[in-house]
């Protein structure tokens, strides 16, 4: 398959020979900034032309005659000029395109890897922009995602239309990149939101639904990727500073900081800049917070031995700075290369407990704080070449490193390797075809206290990955979008091989003018990290087990859409309605178990504790409304992303009895999902949000701005039975049974923010979150943060 696809590579690469008799040539700009686009296609005949380089220049040799030349680009106005040739030698011919401004023509290339309209799309997918996150004072991406109709971020893992529930830091099925690099961490799949680049956010781009063919392993239920800008004609330059303060909970005995309130400050800043055929981009931030969540209570005379253990139970501080760079080659048109740089160093804690739902919600179980002293960063050396033929190659590489000093022997460090070369021609195959291809090979070395259940019982692992894609893209009669790929990855962890191929296919028709129906089918392989099958450690009072011979999960998804743009007055945008489908084999979920061997005592709780598990078949189905818009109605400008998800996750396989103890002699029962669930009506899976609602909007009108959001989410109905019995016969008395009865509904969280522009480029604002001071959790037994209110200066030049 990758010698295939190689070959294919190639092919796509060799250009055929053409007459030179006249050179046509120009520059192709945008109407109203005047900065050259880069990578406009210039069309002579169906499937012919070539592409404009980054100076927005183009050239082609062309035989006489007359020519009719189409000039397109994502997100502008196809123009059209007709040629006479008559003559060797050369002509010119300049173009100014015009931006388009319906959401239609939203720019996006994280669905095809290549750029498309989003109406033309055949998956479903959400964007978030750059202005979003600033409004909002947004400092970690984690935060912004949870404003996506079908998104929700649960302890920092992200849920898609409930594709996962909460698995204990490991095994993430989202896959998250930054500029198309999977940036997920390399032993245990998690991602660091606030390690993420958004000082200088060109987009967010969220696809919902199985994606493994084009983005591997991770891509099981969607993938995320975050999409950097580069420097446009004229340098720009943004800074950002704030604070703020958390407010009583709405459980006044909850208090545990008195009359001191914790606070939180922070600063960012971006500047970019085109010095000759050098693109420079520089970015950075810090941040501190106290945190809402308290120290943990414990008998006064255990701090003379221990006094760092009065330290705020979920504090964060951090500093981050990243560098991004381009060299346009003057000599070879089409060719670019540079390096990209982020590095973050940080002081954390992680709460895996509340103590109980009174007094102490906003308290941590004593032992179920992890301290960490995190320090990470990666390199990324790129090389991009548009040949003269419109053939686009691509290699992205990045070299990530993570070292986390963590307490209750948890420490860990990892190194990962990652190659990916990409080769993209448009053909004229019976009309306009994109054809991709690539490989990808990736490695991982781990070294850590936290992963020691492999065979050595040494924590060192080490994991590889091989892969390679082809996709083909074709529209039909202007009307008729088709999609359809291949990929074959291979895996192996400390000896463990396991390799599958995966489909998708889709096609997009567009009915009317703004009027788009869809279908998509796409395949999914995850195989597991290193973290889930090898994690030994404990939590309190919880242990979690190894699990060597966990096994690969699969899954398939199904979906139909229809996006329909609309225009009123001068507002426009698009609503999107989906139903959907996705089925999984071999689920990996941690279970509650008796997984340890003899002898049994209090001290190892008698062997009991969690470990990743098959946990057999599982299905999502449901719905999901979309509405994402930006005009203006008179003079007041809107901005708008809005939308419902209703899903019904469900086990279909509720009495198959998944894993038993490894001990012979064990009276604890195989696990089911009926007999290690708390509630099994409609075998509902475990940790999961039912429905989601999402709302933003924002009006401006001259020098002021004021806007709003609401979150909606249900109230997750099962959870690990254990939990509840560890609650009622006071091994672990957290009061999650009476939380998990009296919380049946769900939790409506509204945010306001209003602001003024004080001078030119210089904007005040201020900004409350969880308006109504609701005390709420997304996953029983962690608790969300109370009212906080802040103030926000920026400066963009």
């Amino acid at each position: 398959m990758i010698r295939l696809v190689i070959a294919m590579a190639l092919f796509l690469g060799a250009a055929p020979a053409m007459a030179q008799n006249t050179l046509l040539k120009g520059v192709v700009r945008d109407s109203l900034s005047g900065e050259p686009l880069f990578g406009v296609n210039v069309i002579h005949a169906p499937g012919k032309g070539v592409a404009t380089d980054p100076s927005g220049a183009y050239s082609m040799s062309l035989p006489y005659g007359t020519y009719t030349i189409t000039f397109s680009s994502v997100g502008y106005t196809a123009a059209t000029r007709q040629v006479v040739l008559s003559e060797a030698g050369s002509w010119s011919l300049d173009v100014r395109l015009r931006p388009t401004a319906t959401q239609l023509d939203m720019v996006v290339i994280s669905a095809g890897k290549f750029e498309q309209r989003v109406g033309e799309v055949t998956q479903s997918l959400s964007v978030i922009r750059p202005d979003l996150i600033r409004n909002k004072n947004i400092v970690s991406l984690g935060e912004a995602l949870d404003q996506v109709p079908g998104v929700v971020i649960v302890d920092e893992e992200p849920q898609i239309r409930a594709g996962s529930g909460f698995s204990y830091g490991a095994g993430s099925r989202v896959q998250v990149l930054v500029d198309d690099v999977p940036i997920l961490s390399g032993d245990i799949g998690r991602p660091n939101w606030s390690f993420l680049p958004i000082e200088n956010l060109e987009q967010v781009e969220v696809i919902k639904g199985a994606s493994s063919v084009l983005y591997g392993s991770a891509a099981l239920s969607g993938v995320i990727n975050v999409r950097t800008a580069f420097p446009r004609e004229a340098p720009s330059t943004k800074a950002t500073v704030f604070s703020g303060i958390y407010d009583a909970p709405e459980n006044a005995s909850a208090r545990w900081w008195g009359d001191n309130n914790p606070v939180f400050s922070g600063a960012s800043f971006s500047h970019s800049r085109r010095i000759g055929k050098f693109d420079l981009v520089l970015g950075g931030n810090a941040f501190s917070d106290n945190g809402h969540i308290g120290p943990e209570p414990i008998p006064a005379d255990t701090l003379a031995t221990d006094p760092l253990r009065t330290t705020t139970g979920g504090y964060d501080n951090r500093v981050r700075f990243n560098i991004g760079t381009r060299w346009r080659n003057g000599k070879v048109k089409g060719l670019s290369y540079g390096v990209n740089a982020n590095a973050m160093k940080s002081r954390n804690t992680s709460v895996f407990i509340w103590n109980d739902i009174g007094d102490g919600l906003y308290r941590p179980k004593p032992g179920t704080v992890t301290r960490t002293r995190g320090a990470q960063y990666y390199v990324d050396p790129f090389i991009e070449y548009l040949s003269h033929e419109g053939t686009r190659h691509t290699l992205r590489t990045r070299m990530h490193r993570q070292v986390f000093d963590n307490s209750n022997g948890q420490d860990n460090s990892n190194t990962t390797l990652h190659g990916e070369y990409q080769v993209q021609q448009r053909l004229n195959l019976l009309g306009e075809t994109v054809a991709t291809a690539g490989v990808v090979w990736r490695r991982v070395r781990s070294r850590a206290e936290l992963y020691s259940g492999n065979a050595d019982g040494d924590g060192d692992n080490e994991a590889r990955n091989t892969g390679a894609y082809l996709q083909l893209d074709k529209k039909l009669f202007d009307k008729l979008a088709l999609s359809a790929g291949v990929r074959y990855e291979r895996f192996e962890v400390d000896g463990l091989e396991a390799a599958q191929p995966v489909f998708r296919a889709g096609a997009t028709y567009q009915v009317l003018r703004a009027t788009y129906l869809r279908a998509s089918y796409g395949q999914g392989f995850r195989f597991p990290t290193i973290g889930e099958r090898f994690i030994s450690t404990s939590v309190g009072s919880l242990h979690i087990y190894p699990n060597p011979d966990l096994r690969p999960e699969k899954s398939w998804n199904v979906e139909g859409g229809l996006k329909q743009g609309f225009k009123l007055g001068g507002f426009m945008g698009y609503l999107d309605a989906v139903v959907f489908q996705q089925d999984f084999e071999q689920f990996v979920e941690f279970t509650f178990g008796q997984w340890g061997m003899p002898p049994y005592n209090m001290g190892n709780l008698f062997g009991l504790g969690f470990m990743s598990v098959n946990t057999g078949g599982a299905r999502v189905t449901g719905y999901e409304f979309e509405l994402a818009g930006k005009g203006n109605i008179g003079a007041v400008e809107l901005t708008t992303l809005m939308g419902y998800t209703q899903t019904l996750p469900v086990s279909t396989t509720p009495d198959q009895a998944y894993a038993a103890s490894p001990n012979p002699a064990s009276l604890f029962p195989a696990s089911t999902y009926l007999n290690s669930s708390y509630d099994t009506t409609g075998h509902i899976l475990k940790f999961r949000i039912r429905q989601l609602f999402r709302f933003d909007l924002q009006a401006r009108y001259k020098r002021g701005f004021v806007g709003g959001s609401m979150r909606y989410n249900s109230h997750i109905r099962n959870i690990d039975k254990a939990f509840i019995d560890m609650d009622d016969n006071g091994l672990l008395e957290t009061g999650v049974h009476e939380w998990m009865d009296s919380h049946r509904t769900g939790d409506l969280i509204v945010d306001a923010r209003i602001g003024l522009e004080l001078l030119k480029g210089i904007r005040a604002a201020f900004l409350v979150n969880n308006l109504t001071n609701r005390s709420y959790s997304l996953r029983p037994l962690s608790i969300e943060a109370p009212r906080t209110l802040q103030v926000q200066l920026s400066l963009d030049l």
